[in-house]
């Protein structure tokens, strides 16, 4: 059967993943031993958590404990179920409730988001900062350990669309229509508020290995 010019400008299909069948596939074990999150319909392999990334996840858990009390629940590395083909894992994450309100569904939420970054600096701006503000996330930090201080993310709002990029110079570029106006660099002296604290602040270098 002779193909048509239509059929020759035709481009491939890529399938986006969602949320269940992504699940699915972890229950089946293709993902065993790999570090996996869904973000946009696409399987994304994390690298391994270095021994510097590891202290710096533990020190925000231990600092932002400390600041959120009784119904808030701190999150480690689980999934947020932002949108049907999206499941992101941030380092830390803190949701309403208690953690047995999410025994059957990940929260699709949250009232703060942390990602510790060292090479995946340029996604956790970028990709993952436009994620997060489409999703409507009002506080999201990330912990950069390149340049030992801590970015704070607010006010999320539709912005011109950027393309993806991933270029270690990347800005918080919009990639998925979305992005934060308001953006503080803060380091060591500096003190942090979360806006769900109840006014209480964190030290950033509590945050900092």
């Amino acid at each position: 059967m002779a193909t048509t010019p239509a059929d020759q400008a035709a481009e491939p299909k890529v399938h986006p993943w969602t949320r269940d069948e992504y699940y699915k596939m972890g229950e089946s074990g293709l993902f065993d031993n790999m570090r996996v999150e869904l973000v946009e319909g696409r399987v994304i392999e994390m690298r391994p958590i270095n021994s510097q990334h590891a202290t710096a996840v533990t020190l925000a858990d231990d600092a932002i404990r400390k600041v959120f009390g009784a119904g808030w629940t701190v999150r480690v590395q689980s999934p947020l179920a932002l949108a049907e083909t999206s499941a992101p894992q941030p380092d830390l994450a803190v949701v309403a409730g208690n953690a047995r309100d999410y025994k059957t569904a990940h929260p699709a939420t949250a009232a703060l988001v942390i990602e510790v970054a060292d090479t995946s600096l340029a996604y956790d701006r970028g990709e993952k900062g436009s994620l997060y503000a489409r999703a409507g996330i009002a506080d999201y930090w990330i912990i950069n350990l390149q340049d030992s201080q801590v970015e704070v993310y607010r006010h999320p709002m539709p912005m011109a669309y950027r393309t993806r990029t991933t270029s270690s110079t990347s800005d918080a570029s919009p990639v998925y229509g979305y992005g934060y106006t308001d953006v503080i660099m803060l380091t060591a002296g500096n003190t942090i508020t979360p806006l769900a604290g109840l006014g209480a602040s964190i030290d950033v270098a509590d945050l900092l290995p």
